[in-house]
């Protein structure tokens, strides 16, 4: 019985990767091939798409070491400021195991977020990884749960965070795959793109020791070692088996790509091997800005978002397509065979700044090759969710054809069709049709509107919301109950009865 509820809960793990693989949430390279290297793992992928355009064993296992300090990273810029504090815990400095690396600091020495990022991304420092997590999480489980909630968010699928440095003997697994949507992700961030490319940086003096000088780890970036097209990283030092690790940032010809590579022989391969898929990528592929392509399809989106008054208000428009998105096409490749689709998923209710409603995709040959957020950005105060309902119909479909409340929405094929609404203009409007509540003039002439895909409806009752792995415990826990439960009854109950009856039968005779 141990046995086999032991198997069933343990399938858990295996059934969430599989169904992410079957569900396509791991882009693969446009072009097969590509050069041959000594590291067992690796991806190259283009930071403004997230498009694939090198790949090998992406999704396998490994430890991520040092470069676990990307997604602490990330979570930090997420959830503080650069000005706030961080105070190290004597957790922090004496609990983060052996052979790990040090900056000096000392218990309850006190820095800000800012230096602290730099003392972890530049000197790779493990007692101020630690310390971040501890000033994130409020306590560093719960930040190990942040990690992984995190990871899964960006699309992640073979990850199991359970450090903060990556290093001290930690057993953790990541995949080049995930690593490389971390680092794409980081790359929203000025201070972080500021923070990887600095070859040193000075900590300032603190409330117990003097100021402190700390150079790069990584070698294109602190010039021990010369590449010209890299521009920022992460070195990721050696892991428990010996080999080592990179993250490598690089751009020329405006493409800026990000190289992760695991499973090196030395410290040397892995510089060899990251400039050797990098080279690869830009040789083989280019960037286009989004506008570029729209023009070369023949769908310019710079207009698809202004056919109703509301959404602008006289200095631009009010919603549009992210304007740093790019698209990455092989160099030979026709922009006209591309495939769109447009995605909406609104949200709850609409907050001050950007708020992202959907998305514009664009794939090649069934390859995710660029994608862009589709924003509602208002500002001087943005609608609410009722008044963003009632103007959403005459802008571009009703809102009943989307999840308003922060579902999947619907999904607009390759035959998407915009709308072309040509409103009269009137200097005093038509009773009855007042443009204000979001209404037509009755001159106005709609084409007829696309085929709409409903995605699939979203999943009810009890056990809605819940993960695969939930999901396989629970079957798992049913059926050790269903096998286990017998058992006890036939053992507890009805074997002492027949040999109570036995003994009975016995004494008479």
């Amino acid at each position: 019985l141990l046995l086999i509820g032991t198997a069933v809960f343990g399938m858990s793990g295996g059934i969430r990767a599989r169904t992410a693989y079957a569900d396509g949430e791991v882009a693969e390279p446009v072009l097969e091939g590509g050069p041959q290297i000594g590291a067992k793992y690796a991806v190259v992928m283009e930071i403004g798409s997230g498009a694939v355009l090198y790949a090998k064993n992406p999704t396998d296992a490994c430890s991520p070491m040092s470069l676990t300090k990307l997604l602490t990273a990330l979570l930090t810029l997420e959830n503080l400021s650069p000005s706030d504090t961080v105070s190290f815990s004597n957790q922090a400095i004496n609990g983060i195991g052996t052979n790990v690396t040090r900056v000096g600091i000392v218990e309850n020495e006190r820095i800000s977020v800012q230096d602290a990022l730099y003392a972890m991304l530049v000197a790779s420092a493990d007692e101020v990884s630690y310390a971040l997590g501890e000033k994130v999480g409020g306590k560093i489980k719960n930040f190990y749960t942040m990690m992984n909630d995190r990871v899964a968010k960006l699309g992640g699928v073979n990850s199991n965070f359970s450090s903060a440095t990556g290093t001290g003997g930690t057993k953790q697994t990541s995949c080049a795959y995930d690593l490389g949507l971390i680092a794409c992700a980081l790359t929203q961030y000025p201070l972080f793109n500021k923070i990887a490319s600095a070859s040193w940086y000075e900590i300032p003096a603190t409330n117990l020791k003097e100021n402190r000088v700390i150079a790069q780890t990584h070698q294109f970036i602190r010039k021990t070692k010369k590449y010209e097209y890299a521009t920022a990283g992460k070195s990721g030092g050696q892991a428990d088996d010996k080999t080592y690790s990179l993250c490598t940032y690089a751009e020329r010809e405006g493409m800026t790509v990000v190289a992760i590579v695991l499973g090196c022989a030395n410290s040397d391969s892995s510089y060899d091997d990251s400039v050797s898929i990098i080279n690869y990528a830009f040789e083989n592929y280019k960037a286009h800005a989004m506008k570029e392509i729209e023009n070369a399809v023949n769908e310019d989106y710079s207009g698809l978002f202004d056919y109703c008054p509301m959404f602008d208000d006289g200095n631009g428009d009010l919603v549009y397509i992210d304007r740093n998105s790019t698209v990455v096409l092989p160099r030979n490749a026709d922009p006209s065979s591309l495939t769109k689709t447009v995605e909406y998923s609104l949200p709850s209710e609409y907050v001050h700044g950007e708020n992202v409603i959907g998305r514009v995709i664009y794939s090649y040959r069934g390859h995710r090759v660029g994608n862009a957020g589709i924003i509602y950005n208002n500002p001087e105060y943005p609608m609410s969710q009722t008044e963003f309902d009632a103007v959403w119909p005459y802008f571009l479909i009703p809102p009943s054809m989307l999840a308003s409340q922060g579902g999947s929405g619907v999904v607009i094929d390759n035959s998407y069709l915009i709308p072309t609404i040509t409103i009269t203009p009137s200097p005093t409007p038509a009773e009855g049709n007042d443009p204000e509540a979001g209404t037509l003039s009755p001159t106005a002439t709609p084409t007829p509107l696309p085929l709409i895909k409903k995605q699939p409806e979203p999943e009810t009752g009890p056990l809605a919301g819940w993960s695969v792995r939930a999901k396989a415990r629970l079957l798992g826990a049913a059926i050790f109950l269903v096998t286990f439960i017998p058992c006890v009854i036939v053992i507890c109950i009805v074997l002492p009865k027949r040999h109570r009856r036995r003994n009975r039968v016995t004494k008479r005779l």
